[in-house]
């Protein structure tokens, strides 16, 4: 079943990993129409697919790794979505506007520690059967 053998900070971690990733995914649909057009300014092919497809990445990460299956795989997925939001989104080195580099470098910086905790359940889970 879900979380076999997991001790009870070893579940709360993944919830609250899992919730950041989904309650972030759901606020990020109702603004999906302005994240292709960001994506098609920045020249991103197909920005509609490669949107969705970051959505699905998204979601399906966040469940597998709230619900404990295969977080191996799960944690993976949101490492990619992770490191492809922060090349696209927050690069803060590139504003001029110092309120938009510090809140951009924030966001980027949050997302390196969100990839270091996904890389940590990578590491204690491992795959699993």
């Amino acid at each position: 079943m879900f979380h076999q053998g997991s001790s009870a900070i070893q579940i709360a971690g993944q919830i609250c990993i899992a919730t950041f990733f989904l309650v972030i995914g759901l606020r990020n649909l109702k603004l999906a129409e302005n994240h292709v057009k960001k994506f098609a300014n920045l020249g991103v092919p197909f920005p509609r697919v490669f949107l969705w497809a970051g959505f699905g990445f998204q979601f399906a990460g966040g469940v597998s790794v709230g619900l404990d299956v295969r977080p191996d795989v799960g944690a993976a997925l949101l490492i990619v979505f992770t490191l492809l939001a922060n090349a696209l989104f927050h690069r803060w080195w590139l504003l001029d506007d110092p309120v938009g580099r510090r809140i951009h470098m924030n966001y980027f910086f949050n997302n390196v520690g969100n990839i270091g905790g996904l890389l940590t359940l990578i590491a204690l889970r491992g795959p699993v059967g």
